[in-house]
Formats: structure tokens, C-alpha cells, sequence
């Protein structure tokens, strides 16, 4: 049944660490597959307020050696960034073989409140997610605290902001079920 294999990949998607990712080439078209799956998701007043920026290959060594570089200047500069995140940070852009930058677009028109944008992209964020897990690909939403230092580097408009970075990968080493408390500790059902 179909609501079976659904109810599986939710199961078996994973927050797999850019460490438990190999560093093997993923095809575009699985990428695209992804992308086209995160476009699907529910939004309020048709907004579609998710963009995406792609890096693959020497694109996406350039993006880690140019943040890393961006950050250490602003740590010298006496702007308070911790310099092992910034280091993490490096090192994850440059494992995986698939980096994607979650950007949130609002509605200029400021339609609908802020919190249903980051809501729409966070549902195509679950899609990717959950289409990737269904090819047997790992993936991570890193969300760095010193992001928004960032804005000018990716050239963000006014009314964007970088949500993170969605990292993807072969599974290198299984990572551990962290599991769920029960449900029914969760709900009260009323009627």
C-alpha cells in the first residue's frame, strides 16, 4: 500500500551528519528530482517563497573557501563568530558532494506573515528531505547561527533570507535511529 511506503521513508529519514555522507558525485537529475519534489510543497496564497542555489564541484569549494575566508575577516574585525563552527562549517561544504542554500522569499506584497513563508519553505525543505531518503541519499539542514553575515556574499535581496544549507550525499555509514516518544503522550483528543 501506498500510505505504508510513505509512512516508512518518514520513519527512515534521518538528520544524517555531512560526516556520514560520501563524497561520490550525485546526477543532476537527482538533484532536479529533488528541487522539483521541494517545488510541490503547501503554501499560503500561492506564494512559493522557497529559492535554491545549487553547488556541486569546484562551485561549491569556492563557496567554502570564500565563506571561510568572509568569516575570518569579520572574527578579526572583533565581530563575535566562534572560529570552530566557522571551521565545521568549512569542512562540511567542502565533504558532501551536493550543497544547496535554502533561501525564503517573501511575498513583496508581505501578504501573509512572515513565520507561513519560513513555514512553506521549511514543508519543500521535508520534501527534499523525504525524496531524498526514498533514493537511499542521506541529507542534513545545517542552519549556522552567523548566516545572515552572509546576506551581501549571496547577494540576498531585501526581502530574502538564507535559511541554511541543505547538504546531500551516499549514505557512507549508517547513522544511529534516534527514535520518537509515543504519540499518545503527545495528544489529547477531545470529542
Amino acid at each position: 500500500m501506498e500510505h505504508e511506503i510513505l509512512s516508512e521513508i518518514i520513519k527512515k529519514r534521518r538528520a544524517t551528519p555531512p560526516r556520514f555522507l560520501a563524497k561520490n558525485e550525485i546526477p543532476k537529475e537527482t538533484i532536479q528530482q529533488l528541487l522539483e519534489n521541494a517545488n510541490w510543497a503547501p503554501n499560503h496564497k500561492q506564494t512559493e517563497p522557497w529559492r535554491f542555489v545549487v553547488y556541486t564541484g569546484e562551485s561549491k569549494q569556492k563557496l567554502a573557501d570564500e565563506i571561510f575566508q568572509i568569516l575570518a575577516d569579520k572574527i578579526k574585525s572583533g565581530i563575535e563568530i566562534n572560529p570552530q563552527k566557522v571551521e565545521k562549517l568549512h569542512s562540511n561544504l567542502q565533504r558532501v558532494p551536493v550543497v544547496i542554500l535554502i533561501i525564503m522569499e517573501r511575498d513583496i506584497a508581505e501578504r501573509i506573515p512572515e513565520w507561513e513563508e519560513v513555514a512553506a519553505v521549511s514543508m519543500a525543505v521535508q520534501n527534499m528531505w523525504l525524496s531524498a531518503t526514498s533514493m537511499n541519499l542521506g541529507a542534513f539542514w545545517g542552519t549556522p547561527s552567523f548566516l545572515s553575515l552572509l546576506n551581501d556574499f549571496f547577494k540576498l535581496e531585501p526581502n530574502q533570507k538564507a535559511l541554511g544549507f541543505f547538504y546531500v550525499g551516499e549514505i557512507a555509514m549508517d547513522y544511529p535511529v534516534p527514535g520518537r516518544g509515543d504519540i499518545n503522550h503527545k495528544v489529547e483528543w477531545r470529542g
